[in-house]
């Protein structure tokens, strides 16, 4: 019998989450199923291709976990691969949670424009160790694409979140 990892089952999950969506926003009006189609066939199709790379990779690959023939053995010192979650992956997973959670924090206070800037600035900084100025230029970058896709493009209004607004209104640059 085959076991699959954590990702492989998630997945799954995701897939059948989307399916889902996709069944539900063909009920919906024209104009109301337009978000849930653009964001779910997408998502179905990814999740197709990440199943079809989880099931057909070769079980005895070096790069999934199976110790390579007589490698270990001659080379002293070296230590077997790490299962993919565990007790090792601990902190990075609460690093994750705690990005995740301020994340959100952030768009519902600040709204989009004014969040992905600074967390993706923040995120690449810290956890990716790029550089200041590519931290700073990709940031940016996203925010022009998601402000030219979202606002310019398809004409919708991203959450300017509860204390931009009020913000704007109090300096006297904000509409009433």
């Amino acid at each position: 019998m085959r076991h699959y990892s954590f990702s492989t089952w998630l997945t799954i999950v995701m897939l059948v989450f989307f399916c889902v969506m996709v069944g539900l926003a063909m009920e919906f009006p024209a104009k109301a199923r337009f978000m849930p189609l653009v964001v779910g066939i997408p998502g179905i199709g990814l999740c197709l291709v990440q199943l079809a790379i989880d099931l057909f990779h070769s079980p005895k690959s070096a790069f999934h976990g199976a110790p390579r023939a007589g490698i270990a053995h001659e080379v002293p010192g070296l230590e077997p691969e790490l299962p993919e979650f565990g007790p090792h992956t601990v902190r990075q997973e609460i690093t994750m949670w705690i990005y995740f959670v301020a994340f959100v924090a952030a768009i519902l206070a600040f709204g989009f424009y004014v969040s992905i800037p600074f967390m993706l600035a923040t995120f690449l900084r810290r956890q990716a160790e790029s550089s200041w100025r590519m931290s700073l230029s990709l940031a940016v970058g996203a925010t022009v694409v998601l402000y030219l896709l979202f606002g310019a493009l398809l004409h919708i209004q991203l959450f300017p979140g509860f204390v931009t607004p009020w913000l704007l209104r109090t300096v006297g640059i904000g509409v009433v």
